[in-house]
């Protein structure tokens, strides 16, 4: 649950404040975010399997799998920080944050080979997804953000565990050694989306 106001140092040295408005905001999307991860990624680990099977599927559906629990929990840790307020259902702070963030999930579970839904999401969306939890922690005060802060630290450490793992697949090996078909040049389309260096969340920049 957030703190009725959070005051946290810029790269100035001033403070930046958020409102419990501005701080349940941003959990919300946070929420909506790791949902989306959890379905995206949990969706196609366990989708059937469309006539014969590439090289490295079965890792890679392993490697989703593992990713949809671990959003999952993050999803259900961000709804726990959403403020509790009589007469106010705090899920419909759950939200997508504005821009393309839910455009680009959606184009990345589309696709038809594993090995570019995985490739969408460690070489596109869980890098930029990881700077703008990296960017809050950075501005987050440890006394008035505490809740916050713990599950952004969390998440980073996850996303950054979930890139690593995942651009191994892609690079054309195993953990066990063995060799897995190519991704293909299959991220443009999402990068273009996304923007170069695009803010999944505005708002946790400072002003």
């Amino acid at each position: 649950m957030v703190e009725a106001g959070a005051a946290a140092p810029s790269r100035s040295g001033a403070t930046l404040f958020r409102s419990i408005g501005e701080l349940a905001e941003l959990c919300g999307h946070y929420c909506w975010v790791e949902r989306r991860l959890f379905e995206v990624s949990g969706t196609r680990a366990s989708a059937p399997v469309s006539g014969a099977p590439e090289p490295g599927d079965p890792e890679v559906r392993v490697v989703l799998s593992e990713m949809s629990a671990r959003h999952g929990f993050l999803a259900a840790q961000w709804r726990d920080r959403l403020p509790v307020r009589a007469g106010v259902d705090a899920d419909v702070l759950i939200v997508p944050p504005a821009g393309p963030a839910g455009e680009a999930l959606d184009l990345i579970e589309s696709e038809s080979r594993l090995l570019v839904v995985l490739g969408g999401l460690a070489g596109q969306f869980l890098p930029r997804l990881l700077d703008g939890y990296a960017r809050h922690l950075a501005l987050a005060s440890p006394v008035s953000e505490g809740p916050v802060r713990a599950v952004l630290e969390c998440a980073a450490l996850s996303a950054n565990r979930e890139i690593g793992r995942a651009r191994t697949l892609l690079a054309g090996g195993t953990e066990g050694g063995g060799r897995v078909g190519s991704a293909g040049d299959s991220s443009p389309l999402v990068q273009r989306l996304l923007g170069q260096g695009a803010d999944i969340f505005p708002a946790a920049r400072a002003s």
